[in-house]
């Protein structure tokens, strides 16, 4: 077990790896705010599983142990602080989110994180103690503290569903629109790209009657776990929101209501007012959402807001939210695809987006107090 010295940031104190976590390392001042150093690098690790005081005690240790010998800063490298997100500082257990700062001669940058999130070493710590370790450089995490910008791919990210999948299904289309997804995805002649597999699978949906939106949103469209509740706290602390979506703007429109986000934007179908039925196809001079618009989206609504890159979060789970996520300050894969997470800036696989506000550095106590506040 190693042996390093801990900054109690609430007394004032230092203790000794070898005294008890609960005075090591619970019940430090846990409001991240301007102490965290831009020299700093901030691990937030998620537990899978209930870890005993030993077990974070020895990963907050093999962890720093880690990075000082992948970034051969083998003097500069050494715990700053320790503490639990989830937990109010008086609580008398551990908690499931770990914050753990470590100081560096050289301020790591994102890309740095990511190539040392992908290391061997760390991803052996984080299979031997089923946990999630989510990297950031130091200056980034305090600038999650300015309210900023925070923008979700829609299906299976806000919402648990691919729209267009339960379209299909809800009008007896489901094995035809999925022969062309798939044919898409191998990249086969007419589909390699977004565009012609989407206006493929749209043509398949002439004659479908508009009510086909209310019985979705009455039916199998369901919003993520912490969907709402992400997206209130945000807007309370001053964060704007956006949906940048592949799918359509009748249900883009509504999850923009119900979540109370500031824009959406998504692809438009052509509407036969006569008969209220589709057509089948794409309006004409509507842009088509792909990945490189929801980039361009993401940078002009930033603009618009005066926002700079690094006050900007891009949340998504396919290939497609991967430009946007790579312009966001941070960009973060959702349970998202294999491919996905090993390309993101950054991942999160979890059962509530709620656990999006530890990665900004928000506490429980923070979260909480704005959930109970009126709107």
């Amino acid at each position: 077990m190693p042996s390093a010295a801990l900054r109690h940031d609430l007394y004032g104190q230092v203790r000794d790896w070898e005294q008890n976590l609960y005075d090591a390392v619970g019940w430090t001042d846990n409001s991240m705010g301007e102490a965290t150093a831009h020299s700093e690098l901030v691990a937030l690790i998620f537990a899978k599983d209930d870890l005993q005081p030993a077990e974070w005690q020895e990963l907050f240790g093999s962890i720093t142990d880690s990075y000082k010998r992948h970034s051969k800063d083998l003097d500069g490298v050494a715990i700053a602080h320790v503490c639990f997100l989830d937990q109010i500082p008086t609580s008398a257990a551990s908690g499931r989110v770990g914050e753990l700062r470590i100081s560096a001669t050289k301020p790591p940058t994102l890309r740095e994180c990511k190539t040392f999130t992908d290391s061997q070493n760390l991803q052996a710590l984080q299979k031997q103690h089923h946990v999630e370790i989510l990297l950031q450089p130091g200056s980034l995490y305090a600038a999650h503290r300015t309210p900023g910008l925070a923008v979700f791919d829609m299906d299976s990210t806000l919402i648990q569903q691919e729209v267009i999948d339960e379209l299909a299904r809800a009008v007896g289309l489901y094995d035809q629109v999925a022969a062309i997804t798939e044919a898409a995805m191998r990249g086969e002649e007419p589909y390699t790209d977004f565009e012609a597999s989407l206006r493929a699978r749209v043509g398949l949906l002439k004659g479908v009657p508009t009510t086909i939106w209310e019985q979705l949103k009455d039916g199998p469209i369901t919003f993520t776990p912490g969907a709402s509740e992400l997206l209130r706290v945000l807007s309370k602390l001053g964060w704007k929101g956006a949906v940048l979506s592949g799918g359509f703007t009748p249900l883009a429109e509504w999850v923009k209501e119900t979540l109370g986000l500031r824009y959406a934007y998504a692809n438009h179908l052509v509407t036969d007012p006569a008969l209220d039925q589709l057509t089948g196809e794409l309006v004409d001079g509507k842009p088509i959402i792909h990945g490189l618009k929801k980039r361009e989206l993401l940078l002009q609504i930033a603009k618009e807001n005066g926002l700079e890159p690094e006050n900007v979060i891009a949340v998504g789970d396919g290939s497609n939210d991967l430009p946007m996520m790579e312009v966001a300050g941070l960009g973060i894969a959702f349970n998202a695809k294999p491919k996905v997470q090993d390309a993101a800036p950054s991942k999160l696989n979890s059962k509530t987006l709620l656990d999006v506000l530890y990665i900004l550095g928000y506490t429980k106590e923070e979260i909480d107090a704005a959930l109970a506040a009126p709107s």
